[in-house]
């Protein structure tokens, strides 16, 4: 049997139930009763926190705690040599940017300013630890530190971090992480029949989540079992049953995965995968440890700086070379990257028909903090729009035209794509040109666009337009086990179980309609139960990476069908005896199940709708006997190639495209942005608000990376200079126009019914547009992000 959920019917009923659902967790949080993870307050609960390094790079040579461990209300001190500690560390598996290093858990050398490391101090209170960490008496050995990667990829370069052990077997001394190379086609060839090539410099400052709840865990033993209270995006249970033998001494489990309790209180401020981080679960792990040494007492770890540890993986410096024809098309690009991740490689190739692409990449550590994809994806996409940004100015061409010009998938055309979608049951649409089409017309593309630098206003600031475009993401339909959902049903009443960090994204309000749509059920006889789970058994696909909508989702319409089914064989079976309901008659005798069909959570004859009962009435004498419980598996083979031979290749079809319009002021070098628009084409649509909401937000946090945040690092010291809101300007509505957000439906995705996601999608692809706009503005190129008044006014030549 054909496994295409891309192929499946979309239920009558979810339309117009759309347009009228209601978030579950809406008066919880608008009330602020919303329970948080640093909200949590156990009875006895002892707190906990780390010394925070005051230096770049620095080596602890001597403790004198003493003072400390005197001051009343300390009950434990952990030091970065205790046995329960000095050699605990973490590699998180299966990510490829935090498996190429293993961090200590508590080392003795501080790797960034404000590194966690050294010493725990727990005790009654918050206030305590503070003031016990201030009595600790240390000598510092200070460290030469590195900030700039070119820098740390010298070979005569100090060594910097020795107790990070580098994994890749490409890491060289004294502080290469790894370098890449991945060709596809060939580049030289490709520039061999270009017309012009095009070559520039970009670089990306350092910016960072800035989050408004900083990272905490509690944990508590009841003998060798263990409760885990986390805020964390993933679910970290690995973390504490899995050894390692990376460190002198293997690491053993803290625990078995059978006696691990885990809740997952609301969450907030986590971007993507900000929580990937080896750290993050190495925090997991610390606390589990204070725990165990608290005799049975709940630990509260905090770390309240954390908001600010975590860099972007844009950051670096991209040197691009683009070979490109006379009429727009592309033929060979090589992108070369100084940072944590390989550019090329990825979103362009597979949303363009550029049959020649070359990324290399040297990633080195520095005395930054460590860097991760959160908002992830603009690594690919500043350097993908600012190319066809420049190859539209030098050939003098629309870049809307040269977008469409060049789209296709992994080297294929779009005659190709049509090909394939035809032979593979998906509609024949051209998603690049339906998103453009919606935000061309939207903005006024067509009236407003203008050569660059030549359209002054009456207010004597200078007009321009921007516009980005890239795939939509993510497109595949999930493999077995990505998300492990359980639907039972009981009461009436349809209960989505499986563990979950809720960041406030509402992936779950599109859940629950899916379910209630495929079952019949009125949408309010759905509930989503999420933030508790023994052991993990039932999970949801974590958030990060616009996987969520399209996992959770075709896995739960796979149990819901059962579901369906169920309740209709029990409707046409005589019923179980039971103290309210003696009888056993058939709620509908002499029917088949295929007689029958549920809407609105009532159960009723096709032929004659009079006849009816609720689902209540058909289900609930079940329960004890035959109960409706349901966690269908999806198979993992799907899509197929344009000759209908079995293949492994899925093809991100779907695109979004953004523009903004500004006028930039070419006396003080101010951007004001005064008119955004966002196309996104999600295949289906869930979830109206929540979509708006991630376009929104998303377009503010993508403008903020592209126009403000940068982390400003003292460059006598290596400390940072602005870790606060106040000197490090996160994007927020008061400094952006209200966005114009447009959707568009093209199944063209592999999860249920076509789905794709859109987390992320805006924010990562947004990451770059002020370019092109300031462009356009005054025919100056600012390729050093974020485009402040100062970068724009060097563009300009005024200082």
């Amino acid at each position: 049997m054909e496994y295409r959920p891309w192929t499946w019917k979309v239920p009558e009923t979810s339309a117009d139930m759309k347009r009228t659902i209601k978030r579950q967790d809406a008066f919880e949080r608008v009330s602020g009763q919303a329970v948080f993870t640093r909200d949590v307050n156990l009875p006895g609960m002892l707190y906990a926190k780390i010394l925070l390094s005051p230096y770049a790079h620095a080596r602890i040579k001597s403790i004198d705690k003493s003072e400390a461990e005197a001051l009343m209300g300390v009950r434990d001190m952990l030091v970065f040599d205790d046995p329960d500690i000095e050699f605990d560390n973490e590699t998180l598996p299966g990510f490829e940017v935090s498996r190429n290093y293993n961090l200590l858990t508590l080392p003795r050398t501080s790797e960034f300013y404000q590194h966690p490391m050294g010493v725990v101090v727990v005790a009654d209170t918050e206030e305590i630890c503070d003031r016990a960490l201030r009595l600790l008496k240390i000598e510092w050995e200070e460290q030469p530190f590195i900030l700039s990667m070119e820098e740390s990829l010298k070979p005569d370069a100090p060594k910097i971090m020795p107790e990070v052990k580098l994994m890749n077997p490409g890491a060289k001394e004294p502080n290469t992480v790894l370098t890449s190379h991945e060709e596809i086609g060939n580049v030289e060839k490709g520039f061999e029949e270009a017309d012009k090539v095009i070559e520039y410099t970009i670089t990306r400052a350092r910016n960072t989540p800035a989050g408004v709840e900083a990272i905490v865990c509690v944990a508590q033993w009841r003998d060798d079992f263990l409760d885990l209270w986390v805020h964390h995006q993933d679910l970290p249970i690995a973390s504490v049953t899995n050894p390692n033998t990376v460190r002198e001494k293997h690491r053993a489990p803290l625990a078995e995965w059978t006696k691990i309790t885990l809740t997952m209180p609301y969450q907030g401020s986590w971007y993507g995968g900000l929580s990937w981080l080896s750290y993050s679960y190495a925090f997991v792990r610390l606390t589990a440890i204070l725990a165990k040494r608290a005799a049975g007492k709940p630990v509260k770890l905090l770390w309240d700086e954390s908001g600010y540890y975590c860099g972007g993986d844009d950051e670096g410096t991209y040197r691009c070379k683009v070979g490109v024809k006379n009429d727009g098309t592309i033929t060979s690009c090589h992108w070369h990257m100084l940072g944590i991740r390989n550019p090329a490689v990825e979103k362009t190739y597979a949303s363009t028909k550029i049959p020649n692409i070359l990324g290399t990449q040297e990633w080195a550590l520095v005395n930054t903090g460590h860097n991760m994809c959160f908002r992830h994806g603009a690594h690919n996409c500043v350097p993908h729009n600012v190319m066809f940004d420049r190859v539209s100015a030098e050939m003098g061409l629309d870049p809307t035209e040269v977008a469409l010009k060049n789209d296709g998938c992994y080297g294929y055309d779009w005659d190709w794509i049509t090909r394939y979608q035809k032979e593979n049951g998906f509609p024949q649409r051209w998603s690049l040109k339906e998103v453009l089409d919606k935000g061309k017309k939207a903005i006024d593309w067509d009236k407003k666009w203008h050569a660059p630098g030549t359209k002054k206003l009456p207010n004597g600031k200078m007009h321009g337009l921007g516009f980005i475009h890239v795939n939509e993401w993510h497109w595949n339909a999930p493999h077995p086990g990505a998300s492990f959902g359980c639907v039972t049903l009981r009461n009436g009443k349809a209960a989505i179980i499986g563990a979950r960090c809720d960041m406030g994204v509402d992936t779950e309000s599109g859940a629950r309609l899916a379910v209630a749509s495929e079952v019949g059920l009125k949408y309010e006889d759905t509930v989503i139960l999420e933030r508790r789970s023994d052991n993990t058994n039932y999970h949801f696909w974590q958030p990060g990476g616009s996987f969520g909508t399209g996992y959770i989702i075709t896995q739960l319409v796979l149990a819901a069908r059962k579901l369906k089914q169920k309740i209709l064989e029990y409707a046409v079976t005589p019923m179980p005896s039971t103290m309210t309901n003696p009888t056993s008659a058939s709620p509908f005798p002499n029917k088949k199940p295929e007689d029958l069909d549920i809407k609105d959570s009532m159960v009723f004859e096709i032929t004659n709708p009079g006849n009816r009962k609720t689902v209540r009435e058909v289900a609930d004498s079940w329960w004890a006997q035959d109960p409706p419980i349901f966690h269908a598996v999806p198979v993992n083979k799907y899509g197929y190639t344009p000759t209908l031979v079995p293949g492994a290749e899925t093809y991100p079809m779907a695109r979004q495209a953004h523009f903004i319009e500004v006028e930039v002021d070419t006396e003080t070098g101010i951007v004001d942005v005064t008119n955004i628009v966002c196309v996104n084409d999600v295949g289906h649509l869930f979830n109206p608000e929540g979509a708006y909401a991630q376009q929104y937000g998303g377009a503010v946090m993508g403008l903020g990376r592209s126009g403000t945040e940068e982390h400003l690092f003292c460059p006598q010291t290596g400390v940072a200079l602005n870790y606060d809101l106040i000197g490090y300007h996160i994007g927020t509505m008061n400094d952006y126009p209200v966005v114009q957000g447009l959707i568009n439906e093209s199944h063209l995705g592999y999860a249920a019914y076509g789905a794709y996601g859109i987390g992320e999608n805006i924010g990562a692809g947004m990451s770059g547009v002020t370019v092109s706009a300031i462009y356009n503005a005054t025919g100056k190129w600012v390729l050093d992000y974020p485009t402040t008044p100062d970068r724009v006014l060097k563009a300009l030549g005024r200082i």
